[in-house]
């Protein structure tokens, strides 16, 4: 996470599990970090948060606390808390753009005014709320999200979907971004992420065609069979969903997890008839 922030957090707590569990998740994340026991008083005024697996704290302020209860810590906690704490402060970001790398395991990232926030993969279903989450955690001016137009069956699922749910926001812009001949080690020479986020950072990086209405589209025979194949593969070759149904799946109305349980439901009622 490329992310030069001097943010400060005091956690408070006597529970041992819940230290080393917290203590991994922000190991080599940009925030400062140091743990109180729960009998110890906290200097409130060097922190911008203090966390408690305890619902209420004496003697803090609300606004500074944030309740974290064990089964709530995960690896996208680092990006919640830069982002609770940036909502208190002000300026608001400039400029928040999403890349997204359409595939099979969709590429997603969030820069904000040139940093990289977050980048992690997506699958079509989540990929709104996703987006929605990274508005919500890094308040900005303006957003720009940036789709490649590569696979172009994927690509314009994608860019309609995220079109239907951003297209009349009036601080939201959606661009196609060209992806042919794009260097990714010209623009992210180093990055801890995989080739999906890679991309999608590269992409969020390179300008890309605004587009103010949904982009025509056409979900072509070969994404059928392909999506026919994934279901085979997933379901150790018990259930080929039909044409119909793979075509939900591409375009983003159900998940393939979703389309193999409810073929495995219709045979199960044929069966039964």
């Amino acid at each position: 996470m490329d992310l030069p922030v001097n943010y400060r957090i005091a956690v408070q707590t006597d529970d041992m599990r819940y230290y080393h569990k917290l203590s991994k998740i922000f190991e080599g994340s940009p925030l400062k970090v140091k743990f109180y026991a729960q009998n110890q008083p906290i200097p409130t005024q060097k922190f911008d948060l203090i966390i408690s697996p305890s619902e209420t704290m004496n003697h803090i302020d609300d606004s500074q606390f944030f309740y974290l209860p064990f089964d709530q810590i995960h690896p996208s906690l680092v990006i919640k808390i830069i982002g609770i704490i940036a909502r208190k402060k002000e300026p608001k970001f400039k400029l928040l753009i999403v890349g997204v790398d359409p595939g099979k395991q969709i590429g997603l990232a969030a820069i904000c005014d040139g940093m990289t926030l977050a980048a992690e993969t997506s699958r079509l279903i989540q990929l709104a709320r996703k987006i929605e989450e990274y508005i919500v955690l890094f308040p900005s001016e303006r957003v720009v999200i940036r789709v490649g137009d590569q696979p172009t069956s994927i690509s314009n699922v994608v860019f309609n979907k995220l079109f239907t749910v951003f297209g009349n926001i009036n601080n939201i812009k959606l661009e196609i971004v060209q992806e042919a001949y794009s260097s990714l080690r010209k623009i992210a020479p180093t990055t801890p992420f995989g080739s999906d986020e890679t991309a999608a950072i590269t992409i969020a990086h390179r300008p890309g065609k605004l587009k103010n209405h949904l982009v025509r589209n056409s979900i072509p025979q070969g994404r059928i069979k392909e999506i026919q194949k994934w279901s085979r593969n997933l379901s150790n070759n018990r259930i080929t969903l039909d044409a119909e149904l793979a075509q939900t799946v591409a375009s983003g109305e159900i998940s393939l997890e979703e389309a193999i349980k409810l073929k495995e439901s219709q045979l199960e009622a044929k069966k039964n008839e």
